[in-house]
């Protein structure tokens, strides 16, 4: 049976190639290709958040209680932070300008990386534990929202 632990994974592994795309990208000057790859980039990224803020997240505080504190409230925190560098990414890639796109990703990674580990070694898994029998559905729910 397929876990949201290892959908989730998975789509970070795309997630970063689509970014890895984006940066070789900046770094070869080709402005059309930036402003593809970046905004598919961003578009996955946050659409992965939205997965994760909007649907698993919320299941698992009601089914822990772990609303007030706990590693999804974490987890938000970050997706905070990771939110402006996201916009000078966005606004690099629309000017084409792949140096400030090169400086705002590695800016990004610098949390994105620690913060997927994260996911990857605790959230997820407590998110398959405490969900139980619960966690196709929400898994389902999650793959509706894919693109």
């Amino acid at each position: 049976m397929e876990t949201i632990s290892g959908w989730m994974q998975n789509d970070h592994i795309l997630i970063d190639a689509i970014s890895e795309r984006a940066v070789a990208a900046a770094a070869a000057h080709d402005g059309t290709a930036l402003e593809r790859e970046a905004a598919l980039f961003l578009l996955r990224l946050r659409r992965h958040i939205e997965m994760e803020e909007g649907v698993l997240f919320p299941a698992f505080e009601q089914r822990t209680g772990m609303s007030a504190s706990g590693p999804s409230l974490q987890m938000r925190v970050e997706h905070e932070q990771m939110q402006p560098v996201l916009q000078q990414m966005q606004d690099a890639a629309a000017a084409r300008d792949g140096a400030a796109y090169q400086r705002a990703a590695r800016a990004l990674h610098e949390i994105l990386i620690p913060h997927n580990l994260k996911e990857e070694q605790m959230m997820y898994p407590m998110l398959d534990d405490a969900l139980g029998a619960d966690a196709q559905a929400l898994l389902d729910e999650v793959k509706e929202m894919a693109l």
